[in-house]
């Protein structure tokens, strides 16, 4: 015998075992009523237990059902076999027929979570189809067999208030009262299903926040059904308290699950249909009797509905509470979430982990990439965090830890090492990425505590970065802070002096050996008290709070009303223009330039750009389209910083560009620095074979200049040949 056997063999034995004992215990909990004299169950609950245990076993359950109530039907109503059997028929049948449809309709899973999903569905053919069907064949089997006067009511010979009540009995018999015996044997069978049900049921329902409420509904329930069954014999209790029920299980839906409500509420009802001479006194009619049976069927089904639909508003409103806590994509918890973990968790700590040049490689592969990195990172540290201890995402290139007990800083340093001690793989290539980090007590923080402690974690960590250390914030928050708020003070005054140009252009001269040539702009700005903002200080502050393409148009703007001023006959250069790097991977940034100049009908030849090496040779597409769009409309291109950036060969080659312009680091020191003078040397050699022109900054000597000269340098920058000047209107 195989183990599939061996298992089904098992459980028809475990069936029949307890099918056995429920079947007349069951029978003698049914409560019962007289109508027109006879006596009738007011629910069969034999049926209840025949539901439950079909949804528990399964087809298995056929053969111990089938012994099962022959037995049964032979020791309580001693039926000869035919009768008997039909009787069997008249259950069984209808039922399997249901079980089929449903099996069809639903899966193979459709007996598990029975008021789950699909339950219109389950209500329709388990708790209406099933025991109108089954009193159908009753009724037919009826009017061709003979069965013993105790029993012919149930087959038809009797009144049709008689048939309607049995029908509304069997109805409440497999709507309401399976779960009555399903709960508990499903309990009594799987340890598992027991933990389950209690965690998610009732464990739930009595935290810290809902017992009060949840012991109170109780309270409520036990007292209204002792009253109501209690035999006081007034109509004042049966005739105006039942309504209390409805609304007692109404509010019960609010603290209870779907399974726990709906097992209270089968329970309830069968107290009060047992006690039925309490709770209806003064009812004396069977058509009463049987509009408060078709109430109880209807509340039932309105009972599971709103129950589901409770649980289901419950469930969505988890999910967005989730995805509120949750960037949607790193899919790591948001500063919202941390706000709520630190109130759970004071007494821990803030770590800020920077990865420097994560920027760097963003710009080049895409926001895929940075992506990428913070789940990778995350998936790194995540074996050495302990209990309570989560990472956070943070905009830009951070992440923050929040990290639980002591030695936090040896901690975050072992992460930063074993951090910078591996690189990040990224659809094939190897990615050095630099890690630095910094911590802070996050002890009683407030949030707006907390957001300007992320600041000066920020910076701090950033600082710590070059040196790929750990710093803490605990030890230098004094200066932290001022740095810090010298910054927001910085941002705030270089972002009035953008919008109010509180700033001036200045012009240094760029010249060949014959004295001619152009100048190029520099900027100066100007805080609101009039001191000057030196572009060491403000260009950062652009870059890093996307002010750049702001800032340059304001710049173009300024020049452009100048040139229109000061108009020239010829339409050579006269100034270049250095654009940020940020300004050409706007979309429209190329198209905004062409416009403004015809605008201002200045001619695009009379203005170079310039670019830094990093824009030119990029794979960004943008830039590379935005410079490309330039050129084509007039403008020259000159590639400021040539020499430091990432250039090869090929990407040489592929360049389209008209002057560049040699890094100063280069010209310092060329006359004492051989391998300077050789690089400057292949440079103007490399750019005449191209055809372009070179110039050189930081030119300061004579020497300099006689040297650059012999080179091939074309045009010379720096205070040799002329310091910036104002441009004067």
């Amino acid at each position: 015998m195989t183990r599939l056997a061996l298992f089904s063999l098992r459980k028809s034995i475990t069936a029949l075992a307890l099918l056995l004992p429920l079947l007349f215990i069951s029978r003698a909990l049914s409560p019962r009523a007289v109508i027109d004299g006879s006596d009738i169950f007011l629910t069969w609950l034999p049926l209840s237990v025949v539901m439950a245990m079909t949804l528990i076993f399964g087809r298995v359950v056929i053969l111990p059902l089938l012994i099962a109530l022959a037995l049964f039907f032979t020791v309580v109503f001693q039926l000869p076999a035919l009768q008997m059997w039909v009787f069997i028929f008249c259950l069984l049948g209808p039922l399997i027929l249901a079980c089929a449809l449903l099996r069809v309709f639903l899966g193979s899973r459709w007996r598990f979570r029975p008021l789950g999903k699909g339950l219109g569905a389950r209500l329709f053919w388990f708790g209406f189809v099933t025991p109108s069907s089954m009193k159908l064949t009753m009724y037919f089997s009826g009017q061709w067999i003979d069965f013993p006067a105790q029993l012919t009511h149930y087959f038809g010979h009797s009144s049709t208030l008689f048939i309607i009540v049995d029908m509304l009995g069997m109805t409440a018999a497999g709507l309401i009262f399976t779960f009555l015996f399903y709960y508990p044997l499903r309990m009594m069978l799987s340890l598992a299903y027991a933990r389950a049900f209690l965690r998610s049921e009732l464990f739930l329902s009595f935290t810290a926040a809902r017992r009060g409420w949840a012991i109170g509904w109780l309270a409520m329930l036990a007292m209204l059904l002792l009253t109501l069954c209690w035999p006081t014999h007034t109509i004042l209790i049966s005739g105006y308290l039942v309504p209390l029920i409805f609304i007692v299980f109404t509010i019960g839906i609010r603290h209870f699950g779907v399974r726990t409500t709906h097992f209270l509420w089968a329970f309830s009802t069968w107290l009060l249909l047992t006690l039925s001479e309490n709770f209806l006194y003064g009812v004396r009619t069977s058509t009463a009797l049987t509009f408060i049976l078709s109430v109880f069927i209807s509340f039932t089904v309105c009972l599971l509905y709103m129950s589901n639909l409770y649980c289901k508003s419950v469930w969505a409103r988890q999910i967005y509470y989730a995805q509120a806590m949750t960037d949607p994509l790193t899919q790591l918890p948001n500063l919202r979430a941390l706000e709520q973990h630190v109130v759970g968790y004071p007494g821990g700590v803030l770590c800020c982990l920077r990865m420097a040049n994560l920027e760097f490689w963003s710009q080049h592969y895409g926001m895929a990439l940075r992506i990428y990195c913070k789940r990778k990172v995350t998936q790194l540290l995540a074996p050495w965090l302990h209990d309570g201890e989560r990472v956070f995402q943070l905009p830009g290139s951070e992440l923050l830890i929040f990290l639980r007990g002591p030695e936090p800083q040896q901690r975050l340093s072992h992460m930063v090492d074993l951090l910078n001690s591996r690189n990040i793989s990224w659809n094939g290539d190897s990615l050095d990425i630099e890690f630095g980090a910094a911590w802070g007590s996050a002890l009683h923080l407030t949030p707006d505590e907390m957001h300007r402690m992320l600041g000066q974690l920020g910076w701090l960590a950033h600082q710590a970065c070059s040196e790929h250390r750990v710093a803490a914030l605990n030890d230098c928050e004094e200066a932290v802070s001022d740095v810090t708020s010298e910054r927001v003070q910085l941002l705030r005054q270089i972002k009035a002096a953008v919008e109010n140009d509180r700033f001036t252009l200045y012009a240094q001269p760029i010249h060949n050996r014959e004295g001619q040539g152009y100048s190029e702009i520099l900027c100066r700005m100007f805080d609101d008290k009039g001191a000057m903002i030196v572009p060491d200080k403000f260009i950062p502050i652009v870059a890093e709070f996307n002010l750049s393409a702001r800032f340059d148009m304001q710049v173009l703007k300024k020049l452009l009303g100048w040139l229109r001023l000061h108009p020239a006959a010829c339409r050579s250069a006269r100034f270049s223009v250095n654009l940020m790097p940020f300004t050409l991977m706007q979309k429209e940034a190329g198209r905004d330039i062409v416009a403004l100049f015809e605008r201002y009908g200045v001619a695009p030849q009379t203005v170079i750009i310039e670019v830094t090496e990093a824009q030119a040779l990029s794979d960004v597409e943008t830039s590379l389209q935005n410079i490309a769009l330039l050129r084509g409309s007039g403008f020259r291109i000159a590639i400021d910083d040539f020499g430091t950036g990432y250039a090869n060969y090929k990407r040489l080659r592929d360049l389209r560009a008209d002057i560049i312009k040699i890094d100063g680091c280069f010209i310092t020191e060329i006359l004492t620095n051989s391998l300077d003078a050789q690089i400057v040397k292949s440079i103007c050699d490399l750019a005449h074979a191209r055809g372009w022109e070179v110039i050189a900054e930081y030119v300061e000597t004579p020497e300099q200049r006689d040297l650059l000269l012999s080179f091939g340098v074309d045009f010379l920058q720096g205070w040799l040949i002329g310091k910036p000047e104002p441009l004067v209107r």
